[in-house]
């Protein structure tokens, strides 16, 4: 499913990229409605002038929204949510009811996942979501990499309605457009990619704004002689199990990084299945401490204070894979 329609602006955020492409459909469908909890999006301002009837803002009232949604999508609206995903946590009981088990396909928008509102404190990051959300029964969660896996998705649940969670990154991690060759339906369905390195003895497996380090901590190991790959996982449930045997069946040392606690993220999703599909190997997990961040300082400022330097997971992985 090709995405045909012009956009009128050229956004270089995830967000706003999403919310404008979704905008030149919504334009075409009368049915396409989006709720928003938050009012700071550039992108909303053409929703609220053109589209009134189609757009909905509720403030901060994340319980309320989740219900109105899934009566609208109950009655067959296309319905997408827009709020800071650090209130996913707020109203995950809705979600749990009023979506999943009402069977309601929304697509919730969480912006900004993990460390990137690091300047407003821990109450507004969110370093357990996936723990949490992946709990949710018959819950799509994604995390796209660049804007063009950003666009492809928004042609995804649109064509295909199903309760999606949609993990929207604030901030760049590096420009790895050009490993996906313009990804369609059928690539983000798969769920992984190799990035960096043709290596089969160590696995890097991460996601997100975290690639952005992983791709300085890879190329470190090349120039050490390490036999290395690193390998995008930008759909983490359902996890696509034959395609993660397929690409680490040969590797001795398996790695994952993420911008989460280790108890029930990223981390847990692949060792679970690896032992699902019978595969034994020798697994560094790499995440943040078990705890709320209250340090004051951005993004940057407190991954490499809590243990996810560049610096920091190079030391980490040299030592798992030359023990």
């Amino acid at each position: 499913m090709e995405n045909n329609w012009n956009r009128p602006k050229d956004y270089t955020n995830q967000r706003d990229t999403f919310i404008g492409d979704l905008f030149q459909i919504a334009k075409k469908d009368k049915d396409v409605i989006l709720i928003s909890v938050d009012m700071g999006a550039s992108a909303l301002d053409q929703w609220r002038e053109e589209l009134p009837d189609q757009f909905i803002w509720t403030g901060i009232s994340e319980q309320h929204t989740i219900n109105l949604a899934a009566g609208l999508a109950n009655q067959g609206k296309k319905v997408y949510i827009y709020f800071m995903a650090a209130w996913l946590a707020r109203c995950f009981e809705q979600i749990r009811y009023s979506c999943a088990m009402a069977k309601n396909p929304i697509t919730l928008l969480a912006n900004g996942v993990a460390l990137g509102y690091a300047p407003a404190g821990p109450a507004h990051e969110t370093n357990d979501d996936i723990a949490y959300m992946r709990s949710i029964l018959d819950l799509e969660i994604h995390c796209p990499t660049n804007l063009e896996m950003v666009k492809t998705l928004v042609n995804l649940t649109y064509e295909e309605p199903k309760l999606r969670c949609i993990r929207l990154e604030r901030h760049y991690a590096v420009d790895f457009d050009g490993c996906y060759n313009n990804p369609k339906t059928n690539f983000i369905d798969r769920g992984i990619h190799p990035l960096i390195g043709k290596g089969k003895k160590v696995a890097l497996l991460s996601y997100g704004f975290m690639l952005g380090r992983m791709k300085e901590v890879v190329e470190k190991l090349i120039q050490d002689g390490v036999d290395v790959t690193l390998y995008d996982v930008f759909k983490l449930k359902p996890m696509n199990s034959d395609l993660l045997k397929e690409y680490i069946n040969e590797c001795d040392y398996l790695v994952t990084c993420e911008e989460q606690t280790l108890s029930g993220g990223f981390g847990s999703i692949i060792c679970e299945t690896l032992a699902d599909l019978g595969l034994q190997k020798n697994i560094l997990r790499i995440g943040l401490p078990d705890r709320y961040i209250f340090e004051n300082g951005d993004r940057n400022y407190l991954l490499n204070n809590n243990g996810l330097s560049v610096e920091s997971i190079y030391n980490k992985v040299s030592e798992f894979v030359n023990e």
